[in-house]
């Protein structure tokens, strides 16, 4: 690597600048191709780059004369960029060798001085075509090749953002081209904005760790600023916790790291195993200027390493140093050093992801928040701030009104005990957890590829996702969701339509415009208004009895031929007219009938050790899901489809038994005229 000065470098390249122009000038015009330099300046869409390019007075005979590589930012990007435009902005745009995409390897040197290297990055955007990446920025236009005068080779790429060189607060040669540890070792001298190190840096150099931060290649580093250390004590960052904070072998600038994918860590050994990963407040966002989070997961731990994932901000992201990149983040990974209020408390300042729910807590529920400071050990489920947008400012304005409602949304979020994530996947068997809220419970599921498990939670009629799981707290474990359970979004028939448990009763509903009738029940003394519903709905499972125990008549049914079936089906199954919690039903006893559509129906329902059941006929069908909320009603999930055999166990179509019946009637008609004329 070169480390000529600044000064001294300039020089020789208008040196060498003048030699190539006089040259020029006396040689014989050679050239007719555009030069680099002219299709920069007739792209209209790179007119800003060009009028940074004419006010020098060196970039322009470099473009023009001698074989080069140029990124050239848009526009856009160059109105986006708020930091110093000057000739070593122009200069770290460059490369001296022509090289178009295929050429372009891991790195390649810029023309700034100290020929700091430009990084390389290849995303797969589909299974034949791949996103190409210049440190953070990409490439949306290659392999435009121009000649120049001098019949070198010269390619132009144009990029979507402006690339930044680590810049220095001073011109100081030995300066040029840092690797990590010369930026932790001189953190003042460079342009790091307001944030500071020192807290870490004292910590590597104590621990004799600043040479694993000078190791040749392209790595990842992920520096903790000063105030992540205000909750977090320094004795805790120990040489394992140090090199959970080092990605080794590839240079991870925030938008082409894939995210959600973890990467291991220097931390990776049999007795300790810690990864990282990137992920946005609104995944999978990668746009430029959202909010960029760093978690650590640690699978396998010790006594002073636990298990649990720590998420940080990126709050100075893609500092590209000698041997890859520098993201300062606002705490340190890996330590979990923190109970869940004061995890939430975090986002107080820092309007970080979970900035509304903390808000919430502490304006409108100061009583749930004290609550959950002494009750042990608990799981969180914590909504984000997506989350209560999704909910619209007048659903979110009437739930802050009301205290108590609130609180009971709050304690539908927590569990009395640690659940991972693992747990879920793991155990199947574990359809269900009570929540802090005695009378409602949460469902989870766990489905997707092994590579690729999505966690999801339905509590009060809301389906959540679970987009962050397994932060690490003293006392438990907080799990972001995507979603504010408790406070339904969905009619009943949109929930229909969207819960996979229930795909298969709206795959009958569909049948006959059954969703259309139920669309048309309107209040008696308001039409305007949808009149309420409680809907037994079959779950996937219980359709499958069917399947496995009359086959033939399922798929008749789901083929459409018991289309007059299928709706007697499900009109016994809907009530009109009332909205009846699990509580309501049990509490009516067994002498109560069920006013469904099919009219009066004596459907009992029982609760047994926790559990609840609805009783027809000699049917038993178990309530899975009680108390699915919807805006226009509640659904309870059942285990079981209320059907006899004799219903559905018909040899024809419905058109077959109307048409029999009526030949039946005919021929008895028949029978009793003749008879009665042979009695004349």
């Amino acid at each position: 690597m070169f480390t000529h000065s600044s000064s001294l470098v300039t020089l020789s390249l208008l040196a060498m600048s003048s030699w190539l122009a006089f040259a020029s000038a006396v040689g014989p015009v050679m050239n007719q191709q555009p030069t680099i330099f002219d299709l920069i300046q007739n792209d209209p869409d790179l007119s800003e780059f060009f009028n940074l390019i004419s006010r020098n007075e060196l970039v322009p005979t470099l473009l023009k004369f001698r074989q080069a590589t140029v990124f050239a930012p848009n526009n856009e990007a160059m109105r986006a960029f708020t930091g110093q435009k000057d000739q070593d902005l122009l200069l770290y745009h460059l490369a001296n060798v022509a090289l178009t995409t295929d050429k372009l390897d891991q790195s390649v040197s810029s023309e700034l001085p100290g020929n700091p290297p430009l990084w390389i990055a290849r995303r797969d955007a589909s299974s034949y075509q791949y996103d190409l990446y210049i440190n953070d920025a990409r490439v949306i236009r290659g392999d435009i090749k121009a000649m120049s005068t001098r019949q070198d080779e010269q390619v132009l790429h144009v990029i979507d953002k402006v690339l930044e060189p680590i810049m220095t607060s001073a011109r100081d040669p030995q300066l040029s081209n840092p690797d990590a540890a010369r930026l932790l070792e001189r953190a003042g001298s460079f342009n790091l904005g307001p944030y500071q190190i020192s807290d870490f840096v004292q910590q590597v150099t104590s621990h004799k760790k600043l040479s694993v931060f000078a190791t040749p290649g392209r790595h990842t580093f992920l520096i903790p600023i000063n105030r992540g250390f205000e909750a977090v004590s320094r004795d805790k960052i120990d040489p394992k916790v140090i090199d959970g904070h080092i990605v080794p072998n590839v240079a991870l600038f925030s938008r082409p790291a894939i995210r959600g994918r973890p990467v291991q860590t220097l931390a990776f050994s049999d007795n300790l195993k810690v990864t990282i990963s990137f992920s946005n407040e609104s995944l999978p966002s990668q746009e430029i200027g959202s909010r960029i989070y760093v978690q650590s997961n640690t699978l396998v731990g010790d006594f002073h390493h636990p298990r649990g994932v720590v998420v940080a901000q990126v709050v100075k992201a893609n500092i590209p140093v000698r041997n890859g990149v520098v993201h300062l983040i606002d705490k340190p990974l890996i330590v979990i050093d923190i109970d869940i209020v004061n995890f939430l408390k975090v986002f107080e300042q820092r309007n970080g992801i979970l900035y509304e729910f903390y808000r919430i807590m502490k304006d409108f529920a100061t009583n749930f928040m004290e609550g959950i400071t002494g009750a042990g050990e608990l799981t969180l489920l914590a909504p984000s701030n997506e989350a209560f947008r999704k909910l619209g400012e007048k659903n979110l304005n009437a739930l802050l009104a009301n205290q108590q409602k609130l609180t009971e949304i709050l304690q539908l979020h927590v569990i009395r005990r640690r659940l991972s994530s693992d747990e879920i996947i793991q155990n199947p068997l574990l359809s269900h957890v009570e929540s802090a809220d005695r009378h409602r419970r949460l469902y989870f599921s766990a489905f997707g590829p092994d590579d690729n498990i999505t966690v999801s939670v339905e509590g009060g009629g809301v389906n959540a996702t679970i987009i962050q799981p397994d932060i690490g707290a003293l006392n438990g474990i907080v799990h972001i969701i995507d979603r504010v359970l408790g406070v339904p979004t969905m009619t009943v028939i949109e929930k229909l339509q969207s819960d996979p448990i229930m795909s298969k009763t709206h795959a009958l509903a569909i049948q006959d415009d059954f969703l259309g009738r139920m669309q048309a029940y309107r209040d008696p003394y308001n039409p305007r208004i949808q009149q309420k519903f409680t809907m037994l709905v079959p779950s996937d499972d219980a359709w499958e009895v069917i399947h496995r125990t009359m086959g033939s008549a399922f798929k008749k049914l789901f083929m459409g031929e018991y289309s007059y079936n299928v709706r007697q089906i499900l009109e016994r199954h809907l009530v009109v007219g009332q909205e009846l919690s699990i509580n309501n039903l049990t509490s009516q006893g067994r002498d109560n009938y069920l006013q469904t559509i099919r009219g009066k129906v004596k459907i009992v329902f029982v609760e047994n050790g926790g559990e609840y059941f609805a009783e027809w006929e000699n049917i038993r069908a178990r309530v899975v899901r009680p108390d699915v909320q919807c805006i226009d009603g509640v659904i309870h999930v059942i285990d079981h489809v209320l059907v006899q055999r004799r219903e559905i166990s018909v040899s024809g179509s419905e058109r077959f038994t109307v048409n029999a019946l009526l030949l039946l009637a005919i021929t008895l008609t028949a029978i009793f005229w003749n008879a009665r004329a042979l009695q004349h």
